[in-house]
């Protein structure tokens, strides 16, 4: 993460101070997020002060400094990055075996492995579930992704594995 980020004036809430939740972009990464966060005109005003620059105008051409302090943070599709994150940290060291406890989709499965449209009920389920999340939830997999990625090029991660 940035140690400095951007929002619209648009988006900033009437009182200095106050706990809002608010979509910034970090300006090293130019990546967009909602967070929930404390603004204030001064850094003493707040715990963990980071700047915030507060774009204005029809051209975002006005701008002006004030502070911004996270609290917690979702990415501008509504996830919850950090859950996703300790997730799959934590599978790494889980079982991978889904257990959904149902007839009627195993007798579901089962047909179309027996006539041929898949090799294994694991793969129906596979191809399956990752279609429908495709489809019907792309910004989740995109956000598992990256995450997925940061969590492989992390190099202190791996040197703290290796020692173990």
């Amino acid at each position: 993460m940035s140690s400095h980020y951007i929002t619209s004036a648009d988006h900033l809430p009437e009182e200095s101070g106050t706990e809002t939740t608010l979509q910034i972009t970090d300006a090293r990464t130019k990546r967009i997020f909602e967070a929930r966060v404390r603004i204030a005109q001064e850094p003493d005003e707040l715990t963990d002060p980071e700047p915030l620059t507060v774009v204005a105008g029809p051209h975002e051409s006005v701008s002006e400094t004030r502070y911004v302090e996270l609290l917690d943070e979702t990415d501008a599709t509504g996830l919850d990055r950090d859950l996703l994150t300790r997730l799959a940290t934590e599978q790494e060291g889980a079982s991978n075996v889904l257990n959904t406890r149902s007839d009627d989709l195993r007798v579901l499965l089962r047909y179309l492995v027996e006539t041929g449209e898949y090799d294994s009920t694991a793969d129906a389920l596979r191809e399956i579930a990752f279609d429908h999340l495709a489809a019907e939830r792309p910004a989740l997999l995109d956000a598992y992704t990256e995450v997925r990625r940061e969590l492989d090029d992390d190099p202190l991660r791996r040197a703290r594995e290796n020692e173990e």
